[in-house]
């Protein structure tokens, strides 16, 4: 009898002596609560695996329509962070056991899980490359918040700097955020957004998510206002295990001949950093060919605030 077993568990579950459970909001606790609003015909399979001397292994995964991911996002297998080295091997493979057999279990023919791109094999690439996994690299916009101001805004492109001066002189900034749990003026974001998008997108549920993140001193939202009192620009941040992340922008670009989305992002660098954070991910970077013109531009506007880079892997596992 296997000394392992695998047992469902919440994904929202606190992640203590796990730190890879929560350190990114997109990998993390957040997107446990925001993405079944975004996907909810995903089945959640999320487990621990359980060892000798007690869980070794934590998983958020779901069965989709096509794969067994995280509702779209890749699986996230998080370690114990004091279990011995032979555990947690050997945790690992038992949940990806698992997960290969929920695969095969539902017809689907792949299992989509993230990792993080080191100099060394981690035990869970190891793992993988044994298994004949295909990685493939991501890559975020990443600011180090630990560098000093003046450091950070060097680092900006030369163009962005006078449009970062030009947005301070013409939008003024308040924020909702655990200190000023305003909803009146929360609501107002996503009816903005549903302006400038062409409609709203997303249900009352998802925005929920972000309010009670705001609520509970893990999230802020930005909004700037033009002289005569409009909503031109709006932001929201969301952050977890030192981890600030770019979770959505909306800019009325038709407002202005110039950008209106430079000053209110870095405001919002600089905010993160005072408050003691230590990374700011602007978001992914995707691959050309692998985008389309818009999320390009995207890209673009998001590289031009750091020459950090943050990779990742990832993996997709033939069933």
């Amino acid at each position: 009898m296997s000394k392992y077993r695998v047992e469902a568990m919440d994904p929202a579950a606190e992640g203590e002596g796990f730190p890879q459970w929560d350190a990114h909001p997109l990998r993390g606790r957040f997107a446990a609560r925001l993405y079944p609003t975004v996907a909810p015909s995903h089945q959640d399979i999320s487990f621990q695996v359980i060892g000798p001397s007690g869980p070794v292994v934590r998983v958020r995964a779901a069965k989709g329509p096509d794969q067994v991911s995280f509702r779209g996002l890749p699986a996230v297998l998080a370690r114990k962070a004091d279990a011995e080295p032979r555990h947690i091997k050997d945790g690992l493979n038992t949940a990806l056991d698992h997960l290969q057999d929920a695969a095969r279990s539902a017809g689907l023919s792949r299992v989509v899980i993230g990792g993080p791109a080191e100099e060394t094999c981690n035990p869970l690439a190891a793992l993988l490359v044994d298994r004949g996994a295909e990685g493939v690299v991501q890559a975020s916009a990443m600011i180090d918040l630990s560098r000093t101001a003046e450091a950070l805004r060097a680092d900006i492109r030369d163009s962005y700097r006078s449009l970062t001066n030009w947005g301070s002189r013409n939008l003024s900034l308040s924020f909702v955020n655990a200190a000023n749990p305003d909803r009146a003026a929360f609501d107002r974001f996503p009816d903005f957004h549903a302006r400038i998008a062409g409609g709203r997108r997303r249900g009352d549920d998802y925005w929920q998510v972000y309010w009670d993140e705001i609520t509970q001193g893990r999230a802020e939202l930005s909004l700037g206002f033009l002289e005569d009192g409009t909503l031109a620009a709006g932001s929201i941040v969301v952050w977890a295990g030192g981890t600030a992340y770019y979770a959505s922008g909306v800019y009325d670009r038709d407002r202005f001949d110039k950008p209106l989305g430079h000053w209110p992002l870095w405001n919002t660098i600089l905010r993160a950093k005072d408050a003691g954070l230590l990374r700011f991910d602007l978001g992914e970077i995707p691959a050309r060919g692998h985008a389309d013109d818009k999320e390009l531009s995207i890209a673009f506007f998001k590289r031009g605030f750091t020459s950090g880079r943050s990779l990742r892997l990832k993996w997709t596992l033939a069933v």
